[in-house]
């Protein structure tokens, strides 16, 4: 989806099989995890901001206007074509995990942190 040409122009998609939700716009890369489940849309906070997956909260600013847009597009997705049904978003933490899915996403943070100092370099 795109935004209004004669706003700040965004695009909001799915990636991963529908498990990452990337919003884009001039200011930067923002990915949160998620997916269909239960017929709901869930959307799990904190996200990533950046070309490098860095985890963050998300400013109020940030929240008043990533969020309803990403809420705005999954709300508007239909199946089966122009009549298929839409389904709710719900916006949340994320759930615990466990030490292994933990583990691999340290591992992860500190290979982009590497290679981001290595970009500086």
């Amino acid at each position: 989806m795109v935004g209004n040409p004669g706003r700040l122009n965004y695009t909001v998609r799915l990636i991963d099989r529908g498990e990452v939700i990337e919003y884009r716009d001039v200011n930067d890369v923002y990915r949160f995890s998620g997916g269909l489940k239960d017929k709901t849309w869930r959307v799990y906070l904190p996200g990533s901001k950046g070309q490098h997956y860095e985890p963050r909260e998300l400013t109020s600013e940030e929240q008043a206007v990533v969020l309803p847009r990403i809420r705005q597009f999954l709300e508007s997705r239909k199946y089966f074509g122009w009549f298929g049904r839409t389904y709710s978003v719900v916006i949340e933490r994320e759930p615990p995990v466990t030490a292994q899915i933990a583990a691999a996403r340290r591992a992860a943070q500190d290979f982009w942190q590497r290679r981001k100092k290595d970009e500086q370099k």
